[in-house]
């Protein structure tokens, strides 16, 4: 059994080996495997210092640690606005919010220890690992980049899972499976030995059936598609940030998927949708470019499709700007279309209460929280399908594709412009939240992005289309819109309810008397 050393410092290597670990379960290393063990060096921490402000930094520590490197590609977008040294303290920020919860975390993990009930423990911990996670994901500053579950992205046998608990049921296999490690691992011996191992079997019998369960009733519900293949073209520009800051560019920009989108008409034929990425269609495109939106409805009957492209959309009454999906039929009046505005937008850049003092404090004018937030989602309707159009960021959180699919939506497209990241690990971080939404909803999910990631997924969260990143290109997605239902579709995030049940059982039960171990 670890023992409280009279020198702490050396303990701090099992959090800092943590925080290791789960960096090497996130891109670029993309070691998924390394999550499921990332916490067993903090549980032996924790069980070595006493509950209280150690636990607490220790799980800080591990946060820290992990997210420093996990979020260090946001200086990269900030640095496009910036000093490189607004973009350091931003990443350092962004990583310490998230990794106060682990210290939560951990805090509360060495109390339950405390406390000397195993199988408690093993059943407050996951639980309570979900409710952080889904309460750091939640508000205006909610955040979702770095959530455990999401290091499993390449392993798409697991995604029956999230099919069946939502993302929430994959954390919470993977804490109690570590738990439950972390127990059997325990140097045991004198007369509580047998107890204890009798105890232990609990979790393991628990996690069987959460697996059990997972795995199986994904399958119980019927596929449904059309009779029909459809024919979908994407299209990635690759244009670089600088030139998509550059007002100059603005109508340039616009020209190339322009000839893109003519290109795939030529190419591919009959096409029943050709899809943009994020803000192609700026402000900048309409001031700087003539009839720019007339273009767009010429556009559409040239080419016999619909399309679906990102704008930046001004209310001309009140003044609001929104990051917007149109879709523009053809024959149909420039801008007398569908329009889907962003719900989730990014803390401090798209929603940025103070960006006057902020500007002042750093003598700039840089347009910051220029964004309003959209309202109820509703999908886009066409004549034989229905689609449903999010913005960038909101792709990891599962609410607004949600709505769009109760509403009817088949499929669901992410429009994203990930030039801000440059080269970095964050665009593949971002592209690997999309399968987690395709497995969620039991629908299709695509992603189309000015530079990449654009990959389409399957209704079971498997890739099924890929084009290379940093590169012009275009793609064509055949689909028959495979889709089937879901019990996270049907009722949400109810496993979340659940573990606040499961953490509210075990505190009351933690009152009562036990045996320390």
């Amino acid at each position: 059994m670890l023992k409280l050393s009279n020198n702490i410092y050396p303990l701090f290597l099992l959090p800092i080996l943590s925080g290791l670990f789960l960096l090497l379960s996130f891109p670029p290393f993309n070691q998924g495997y390394m999550a499921w063990l990332s916490l067993l060096p903090l549980f032996f921490y924790c069980r070595a210092v006493p509950p209280g402000k150690r636990a607490f930094f220790g799980g800080l520590l591990t946060g820290m640690v992990f997210f420093l490197y996990l979020n260090s590609y946001i200086a990269l977008s900030v640095n496009f606005l910036f000093s490189p040294l607004l973009g350091i303290l931003v990443v350092v920020a962004a990583s310490l919010y998230p990794s106060l919860y682990i210290g939560v975390f951990a805090l509360s993990f060495s109390f339950f220890l405390q406390r000397g009930r195993p199988m408690l423990t093993a059943l407050a911990a996951p639980a309570l690992w979900v409710l952080l996670e889904y309460l750091r994901s939640a508000g205006l500053l909610g955040f979702s980049g770095g959530l455990l579950g999401y290091s499993q992205a390449g392993y798409t046998f697991l995604f029956p899972l999230v099919s069946t608990y939502g993302y929430w049921g994959l954390p919470f296999s993977m804490i109690l499976f570590q738990v439950a490690l972390f127990f059997l691992f325990l140097p045991q011996g004198g007369g509580k030995s047998s107890a204890l191992r009798r105890s232990l079997i609990w979790p393991f019998i628990l996690l069987s059936v959460v697996l059990v369960a997972g795995f199986t009733l994904p399958s119980r519900f019927p596929v449904q598609e059309k009779d029909e293949t459809l024919r979908i073209a994407l299209l990635q520009g690759n244009i670089s940030q600088a030139d998509v800051l550059d007002p100059a560019m603005a109508p340039v920009n616009f020209q190339k998927y322009i000839t893109l989108t003519k290109e795939a008409a030529d190419r591919y034929g009959s096409l029943d949708l050709i899809v943009w990425p994020e803000t192609v269609f700026s402000l900048n495109v309409a001031r700087y470019e003539q009839n720019a939106a007339a273009k767009l409805a010429s556009l559409a009957k040239e080419a016999e499709a619909p399309l679906m492209f990102g704008a930046m959309i001004e209310d001309k009454h009140s003044g609001d700007v929104f990051n917007s999906i149109l879709l523009q039929r053809a024959g149909q009046p420039a801008f007398d279309t569908q329009r889907y505005d962003k719900q989730r937008l990014v803390p401090f850049a798209e929603y940025f209460p103070l960006d006057n003092l902020l500007n002042m404090i750093l003598n700039s004018d840089v347009s910051l929280g220029t964004y309003t937030p959209g309202g109820k989602a509703s999908p886009f309707y066409l004549n034989n399908f229905t689609v449903g159009g999010i913005v960038c960021f909101e792709s990891f959180f599962p609410g607004p594709a949600l709505q769009l699919v109760r509403g009817g939506a088949e499929h669901i497209f992410i429009l994203t412009n990930d030039a801000w990241f440059l080269e970095s690990h964050g665009v593949q971080q971002h592209a690997d939240a999309a399968p987690f939404r395709a497995a969620e909803l039991g629908v299709g999910v695509t992603q189309v992005a000015n530079t990449g990631l654009t990959r389409s997924y399957n209704y079971r969260g498997e890739k099924i289309l890929d084009l290379p990143p940093y590169q012009e290109g275009i793609a064509l997605l055949e689909t028959s819109m495979a889709q089937r239902q879901t019990l996270y579709r049907l009722f949400g995030d109810y496993f979340v309810i659940l573990c606040a049940v499961i953490f509210i059982f075990c505190l009351i039960q933690t009152h009562r008397r036990s045996n320390i171990l």
